[in-house]
């Protein structure tokens, strides 16, 4: 019983550098995953180096609302920066209709 406790533990830990990727959708998770398992096998260097790249993120871009975006939009087409089918094509796929 306590084997299988430690075992359940030592599993975890080895794997969490991968789920830590996983769970904050990484943009890196497949690459992070694989050097987590295979480079956790050779002398744990890859565990430590994916344990310190989950962690590490591409600088978010800002977000802006959706209501901001379609001001954007709205004054890109004013400019003829952009076509009135241009709009209408964006704010259909901003607002997900």
């Amino acid at each position: 019983m306590e084997f299988i406790i430690l075992l359940t533990i030592g599993i975890f830990l080895f794997l969490l550098p991968s789920i830590i990727a996983v769970r904050k959708d990484h943009q890196y998770k497949t690459a992070i995953i694989l050097l987590n398992v295979l480079g956790g096998l050779i002398y744990g260097l890859g565990w430590f180096i994916a344990l310190v790249w989950c962690f590490i993120t591409k600088g978010e871009s800002v977000k802006f609302s959706p209501a901001e975006e379609l001001d954007r939009l709205f004054e890109l087409k004013q400019k003829g920066a952009i076509s009135a089918s241009e709009y209408e094509e964006k704010k259909r796929k901003l607002l997900k209709i």
